[in-house]
C-alpha cells in the first residue's frame, strides 16, 4: 500500500479522532485505522454513539411494531423507516432488537415477491436495483444478513444486473444511470462469501467497467457528482471507493478522477459538505467535513492508500 500522506495536503485523520463526533470517530478506527470492532477504543466509541441525543430521538419516534413514519407501508417517506434506518447506520449504532425490528419491517412493506427492495412492494419499478443496492450494506450491518429475504435481495440484486439492460433508467432518459452502477456495487461489496460466484464476479466487473469508461462532464451533466452529501450519496467519492473496493484501484483509467477528487480538499486536508437531508441533518453546509473527509479517505483507503 502507498502511504496516504504524499496525496493529501495535511494528514486529517486526527481530526476526524476527536471527540466532538463519536460516530466519524467510530468509523475513522474500523474503517481507515482497520482497529478490531472488539478494540477497548472501538468499544467505548460505540457506547458513546449510544448515548447521542439523536440516537434518542429516533428511537422515541419507533412504533411498537418497528416502523417510523404515520404509514408503515411508505417505508420511503422523509420520516420512514429508510430514512432512519439509513441514519442509524451512518451514525454506527449497533445492532438491537429495535434495529432488527425496524428491518424486519422494511423487509415486509418494501421487497417485492422478485427479492428486489422498492419504493412500492407492489410494483417491479426501475429503480429497484439501486435501492436494493443502497439498502443491503445496512441490512447487513444490522445484522440481517442470514434472513431469507435478505439473501433473496441478494440474488435478485445479481440477477438484475446481469441483465442486457441492467443500467437502462426510465428516469434517466433510458440510458445508462452511472448512479445505479454505484448502488449496485455498494450492495454487491456486502455479498456474502458463500454466494459470491462467476456471475456475480462478471457483474462487478462490468459495473466497475460502466464506471471506469464513463465519458464524465463535471462542468455540466454530472456537476452534482461532486456535491458531497451527508449521509454519502451517489458521488464521484462513492465511485471511486467501489471501484476500489471491487479491485480496479490501480486502474490507470482512475487518475482523473481521483485528480479531480484531491483537488477539492483545502489546505488541511479536508473536504466540504455540499448537501444534507432535510429530515436530520448530520452536517452544515459549505463548510469543511468530518463526514465528507472520512468519504474521502475511505475513497482513498479503498484503492490501496494507507493511513496507519
Amino acid at each position: 500500500m502507498e502511504d496516504a500522506k504524499k496525496l493529501l495536503y495535511h494528514n486529517s485523520v486526527s481530526w476526524l479522532l476527536e471527540d466532538e463526533n463519536p460516530s466519524v470517530r467510530y468509523w475513522t478506527l474500523v474503517d481507515i485505522l482497520d482497529r478490531p470492532k472488539d478494540n477497548q477504543e472501538v468499544l467505548k466509541t460505540r457506547s458513546e454513539i449510544a448515548s447521542l441525543p439523536l440516537i434518542k430521538e429516533l428511537f422515541d419516534l419507533q412504533h411498537q411494531d418497528g416502523h417510523w413514519g404515520e404509514d408503515e407501508s411508505k417505508a420511503y417517506t422523509a420520516y420512514g423507516t429508510v430514512g432512519v434506518l439509513m441514519h442509524l447506520f451512518a451514525l454506527g449504532v449497533s445492532p438491537d432488537e429495535r434495529t432488527t425490528a425496524g428491518c424486519d419491517s422494511l423487509l415486509r412493506n418494501a421487497q417485492n415477491e422478485n427479492g428486489g427492495i422498492s419504493m412500492v412492494k407492489t410494483r417491479r419499478s426501475g429503480i429497484a436495483p439501486c435501492t436494493t443496492g443502497e439498502m443491503l450494506p445496512m441490512l447487513v450491518h444490522f445484522n440481517m444478513d442470514k434472513d431469507p429475504r435478505v439473501i433473496s435481495a441478494f440474488s435478485f440484486l445479481e440477477a438484475d444486473m446481469s441483465t442486457e439492460d441492467a443500467l437502462d433508467c426510465g428516469r434517466y432518459e433510458h440510458r445508462n444511470c452511472l448512479w445505479g452502477a454505484i448502488a449496485a456495487l455498494k450492495g454487491l461489496a456486502a455479498l456474502p462469501e458463500d454466494m459470491r460466484s462467476p456471475t456475480s464476479t462478471l457483474v462487478i466487473d462490468q459495473l466497475c467497467e460502466e464506471l471506469l469508461n464513463a465519458d464524465y462532464d463535471f462542468e455540466g451533466e454530472h456537476k452534482r457528482w461532486l456535491t458531497f452529501r451527508v449521509p454519502q450519496g451517489w458521488d464521484l467519492l462513492s465511485a471511486i471507493q467501489m471501484i476500489g473496493v471491487h479491485g480496479f484501484g490501480v486502474d490507470p483509467r482512475l487518475h482523473p478522477l481521483l485528480d479531480r477528487v484531491l483537488s477539492l480538499q483545502d489546505e488541511q486536508g479536508r473536504w466540504k459538505c455540499g448537501s444534507v437531508t432535510q429530515n436530520w441533518p448530520l452536517d452544515r453546509r459549505n463548510r469543511p467535513s468530518k463526514w465528507v473527509t472520512l468519504y474521502a479517505l475511505r475513497a482513498l483507503k479503498a484503492i490501496g492508500y494507507e493511513f496507519l
